[in-house]
């Protein structure tokens, strides 16, 4: 009974994480100025710049939703039945690794902390890896009979180099060859966090169900 609370629990946290990381980021494009934030000439993560207003909730909600992927990814990793599914869940935490941080280095923190700009990195680990996770992981779920939640865990995951590959012939011939670049990105996240609730949810009923035989894993 123990552990299914604590899987209960976990599966309460990646039901948390895109909540709170989304609801930042969108949060954040309504607060923020002008002068720092707008969908054609900025960056998402131009909103996390230290003095700007949304400073606290950019970062914050990042780092927040990240580390609550961690017990989120080990609910994933006790179910998980194929090595797929344990590869898949190690690019998850790598990933949420990645978007912690994103929030804790934000852009100009070498002003205050370490002398090289880790944020690129870590935005790189994010987007790069989000996607694999979902890959990964999707190909366990059809491996493990589960072929209608693997199959959309596989096709949201579609939707980021999709996204980047429009973006990018967007750009071609363009002399602003950096505008718009938030939208890809905003829609990647969107992709990530709509996947991790799909899956949470999934986990969630599952938990929450009271059987009198051994859980489904």
């Amino acid at each position: 009974m123990a552990d299914k609370n604590w899987r209960r629990v976990a599966s309460g946290c990646g039901l948390a994480a895109p909540i709170v990381a989304l609801g930042a980021i969108v949060l954040a494009t309504l607060l923020a100025a002008p002068e720092t934030f707008t969908w054609r000439e900025r960056a998402l993560s131009d909103m996390g710049r230290y003095g700007t207003r949304t400073f606290v909730l950019f970062n914050g909600g990042l780092i927040v939703g990240g580390l609550l992927g961690i017990p989120f990814g080990w609910r994933l990793w006790v179910g998980s039945r194929t090595v797929f599914e344990r590869v898949g869940v190690i690019a998850l935490w790598a990933a949420t690794i990645g978007l912690v941080g994103v929030g804790v280095f934000f852009l100009g923190h070498t002003a205050f902390y370490l002398e090289t700009s880790l944020h690129g990195p870590a935005a790189l680990l994010f987007f790069g890896l989000a996607p694999v996770a979902q890959w990964l992981y999707g190909t366990g779920l059809v491996l493990a009979d589960e072929r209608r939640l693997g199959l959309a865990s596989i096709w949201l995951g579609l939707i980021h180099p999709l996204c980047w590959l429009g973006w990018i012939l967007s750009r071609v011939g363009s002399a602003d060859t950096g505008a718009w670049f938030a939208v890809p990105e905003f829609v990647a996240a969107v992709a990530f966090g709509g996947w991790t609730l799909l899956i949470a949810g999934t986990r969630w009923r599952r938990d929450s169900a009271s059987r009198t035989t051994v859980p489904r894993r």
